[in-house]
């Protein structure tokens, strides 16, 4: 299980996060508070605040496939510091 801070900005980008995770296989949750909100789910995104920094949780993914997520947070500018 891996964790990181992250900010989606606005929903294009949130739709953009959604689209790339879905086909990867494992489990990645948006907790933002006592929400907790599928990443792969456009629908669950939704009820989180947008502008705010929420924590993306990795877990049941395979090494490559966590490099390869983290890789592309951190080029399309998700990541927090």
């Amino acid at each position: 299980m891996k964790q990181v801070q992250i900010l989606l900005h606005d929903m294009k980008r949130a739709q953009k996060l959604a689209d790339f995770l879905t086909p990867i296989p494992g489990d990645f949750f948006l907790i933002s508070g006592s929400a907790v909100a599928n990443a792969k789910s456009l629908i669950g995104i939704l009820a989180l605040k947008l502008d705010e920094p929420v924590q993306l949780r990795i877990v049941g993914c395979n090494k490559e496939n966590e490099e390869k997520v983290m890789a592309r947070l951190e080029g399309d500018g998700y990541l927090l510091a």
